[in-house]
């Protein structure tokens, strides 16, 4: 699914590393072992995209989604856990707002036999079965199901994300990458912060 070819990368003090050669296939579940400042990091923020190497190449396939988890996470917002998961989907929020907007049209209309009108319910159905495909009429049960998976409380997904520690924050994003399901996740040293019950 995603090959390493000759990877390097170069800093002022000299290579980091170099001729990095790999292939990552798909169901593989690979760890990165090494000393502090190997470029453990470095590797995964290449191949999330994050980053360019100095040198060698990096092959996917066409549209493949890669969920990356980095130490070094930055989160603030005022949305609440919950509606940090839910916005996440940019396909269903399209086809949810789409939809919403149909909905609004075909109840105000009049021209009910018009081809326009009829076009709509064409479309109506069109996206309805893209939602159910993506499963989105279980989207919200699967994200109180992860927060809840990761130690998040019901009385919890209703607050402000910015309001949660640091160790809380990487849950949440821990979440977000795993309700969306990508076909590739980057974990960089994702139990920092976990506790026991979560880690299982």
């Amino acid at each position: 699914m995603i090959q390493l070819d000759n990877l390097g990368v170069f800093l002022p003090t000299g290579y980091l590393f170099q001729n990095i050669t790999a292939q990552i296939n798909k169901g593989d579940k690979v760890g990165l072992v090494g000393k502090n400042g190997a470029g453990k990091s470095t590797i995964l923020k290449l191949i999330s995209g994050k980053d360019k190497p100095s040198e060698g190449n990096i092959h996917s396939p066409k549209d493949t989604t890669i969920g990356y988890l980095s130490q070094d996470l930055l989160l603030d917002t005022t949305k609440s856990v919950f509606d940090f998961l839910n916005d996440s989907n940019v396909e269903l929020n399209r086809i949810g707002k789409r939809l919403d907007k149909i909905n609004h049209d075909l109840v105000t209309r009049t021209d009910y036999e018009s081809e326009s009108y009829l076009s709509m319910l064409d479309e109506m159905s069109d996206l309805n079965h893209s939602f159910d495909i993506l499963e989105g009429f279980q989207w919200e049960e699967k994200i109180t199901s992860a927060l809840k998976g990761l130690g998040f409380q019901d009385e919890e997904l209703p607050s402000p994300l910015n309001t949660f520690s640091g160790g809380w924050k990487m849950r949440a994003e821990l979440a977000r990458i795993l309700v969306n399901n990508p076909d590739v996740i980057l974990l960089d040293e994702p139990t920092n912060h976990l506790d026991m019950d979560s880690k299982i």
